[in-house]
Formats: C-alpha cells, structure tokens, sequence
C-alpha cells in the first residue's frame, strides 16, 4: 500500500476518533428527531457511513 492511502485511513480513523469524543458528542446532543431518530444517532451514524465511503474509495484506488 501506498504511503498517501496509509496516511489518508490514518486520517480519517483519527478525525473519527476526534468526532465521538465527548466534546463533539455534546454538539448533536439535543432535543429533536430526523425521522423519528434521535439527532445523535443520525449524526454517529451518519459519520460512520461517511467514513466506510471514504475509506472504500480509497482502497478501490489502492487496488487498481
């Protein structure tokens, strides 16, 4: 693998890491729903499902 790819995964694990700690947690903690769920959950799960994107994209190029 690449050094860049491994330097992007590392990135994006450590602004995963950065978004789930309390401080950043305490931002979507809040009164309210997006269809029907909880504004935190919408926003980890949001973030997770962005992760797993990125993280494919960059491995799809690291295989071509």
């Amino acid at each position: 693998m690449k050094k860049r790819h491994q330097q992007k995964l590392i990135l994006i694990s450590i602004v995963l890491f950065f978004l789930w700690n309390v401080p950043f947690v305490g931002i979507f903690d809040m009164e309210g729903q997006i269809l029907g769920f909880p504004i935190l959950y919408v926003a980890i799960f949001l973030s997770w499902l962005l992760a797993i994107i990125f993280a494919y994209i960059i491995l799809k190029k690291f295989y071509e």
